[in-house]
């Protein structure tokens, strides 16, 4: 039916235009089954849309939800924001999205702009875990936020995570079950991620039960060069021949030195795993086409998408009861392959 209204549809469902506006607006708990449906199969039989502008003018709700994140072309991040669209139009919630380009006045400037646009919540895949006070200040002033993945050390905000202590310990602990006589840590800057500090503090946590100074095989890495990568692993396979350790592996805790070191291995005429095991992070498409596969730890980033927006959403309607700030870890799978294999 053209033009139909919410007089019209609560005519037809036979209920008060209170009950038809609630039903709407997701709040069902005073609401039976039966008048549920009653509601739903009026709202599709006159193909009835509400009027978001003047819904939003008269409860001061936009339906919008604000998402900005580190890096949109990372192939993990897509996966988190696809989680995190799928529920909230699910729930009847319009999302607005932003990348950061890893740059925090980029992501500042994001922030402030949706808050300005109004959004009802911000789900953030924030940059630096060490600069928050943007989010401490927001949130103050009852602006709800959840982070996506990335986490900071702050227990004010909720936050959605994978295991990523957990998961490094039990990498780093098959591997010397594997056989392997030494295992080296190649990482990316460790200054903005609380992720990859907490992948770093893991590795020598669980390095220490094989190894007396494990501080000695980790590199890291600030920028992307090649050679530098090649320049520590050389540096590394020394140490391992020096020290007549079984044969070394490698695990990168990040997607990016991961790629950098199968680079630098190329380069330097490495067999893997013949000369090198090597795992990592994540589970990206082409970690299973590299020299029969690469062993990875592959995070559930959908899932952490659907988690920080059912999160959010429950902030947003006010259905959680407890105001404590909400910490979720969800758990990730190790995959071997031929990478590991001796």
């Amino acid at each position: 039916m053209d033009n139909a209204t919410i007089s019209i549809v609560s005519e037809r469902a036979g209920v008060s235009k209170t009950t038809i506006s609630r039903y709407l607006n997701g709040k069902y708990e005073h609401m039976s089954e039966k008048t549920k449906l009653r509601i739903k199969d009026i709202i599709e039989e006159l193909d009835y849309r509400p009027n978001i502008v003047a819904r939003s003018l008269k409860s001061k709700k936009t339906g919008l939800i604000g998402v900005i994140v580190s890096d949109i072309t990372n192939p993990v991040t897509i996966n988190l924001v696809k989680g995190i669209i799928d529920h909230c139009t699910k729930e009847g919630y319009q999302v607005l999205t932003a990348s950061s380009d890893e740059k925090t006045t980029k992501e500042k400037e994001y922030i402030l702009s949706m808050v300005d646009r109004q959004v009802e919540g911000l789900i953030v895949n924030i940059v630096d875990f060490n600069d928050y006070d943007l989010l401490e200040s927001l949130t103050s002033k009852g602006v709800k936020i959840v982070l996506a993945d990335r986490t900071i050390s702050a227990p004010f905000l909720d936050m959605v995570t994978t295991d990523n202590y957990t998961m490094t310990r039990k990498a780093i602990r098959a591997l010397y079950d594997k056989g392997f006589g030494i295992v080296g840590l190649f990482s990316s800057d460790l200054l903005k991620s609380n992720v990859r500090l907490a992948r770093y503090n893991a590795f020598l946590e669980e390095s220490l039960e094989y190894v007396q100074n494990p501080h000695n095989l980790v590199y890291l890495f600030r920028g992307e060069k090649i050679d530098e990568y090649k320049c520590a692993l050389k540096q590394f396979l020394a140490l391992a021949e020096q020290n007549k350790k079984q044969k070394p592996a490698i695990f990168a805790s990040t997607p990016m030195a991961l790629l950098n070191l199968l680079s630098a291995s190329q380069e330097l005429d490495l067999c893997v795993p013949k000369d090198l095991g090597i795992c990592g992070y994540d589970n990206l498409h082409w970690t299973q086409l590299v020299g029969g596969g690469i062993s990875v730890i592959e995070q559930p980033f959908y899932d952490v998408g659907v988690e920080s927006a059912k999160i959010l959403i429950g902030r947003v309607r006010e259905d959680f009861l407890d105001n404590n700030p909400a910490y979720v870890e969800l758990k990730s799978r190790l995959i071997f392959r031929n990478s590991t294999n001796i």
